[in-house]
């Protein structure tokens, strides 16, 4: 007698949301969003260049839209 395999919610999820099918992805943010922060970054780096406090500039983390906070 054969027993019933489940499948893994979790391990399904994550062969969906590597595919790239947009409704299951989650923890994500949206593009705008990331262009607007990543606008702000640029602006502020900017700002310190042409003020000349070159310590507190930082690097730009890029995360493809994964949250990471």
């Amino acid at each position: 007698m054969k027993k019933k395999r489940y499948k893994n919610p979790r391990i399904e999820k994550l062969k969906e949301v590597r595919k790239g099918i947009k409704a299951v992805h989650y923890d994500k943010e949206i593009k705008s969003c990331r262009n607007d922060h990543y606008r702000i970054y640029r602006n502020k780096m900017t700002q310190l260049v042409r003020s000349e406090n070159f310590d507190m500039i930082v690097g730009y983390k890029r995360t493809s839209g994964w949250l990471t906070w």
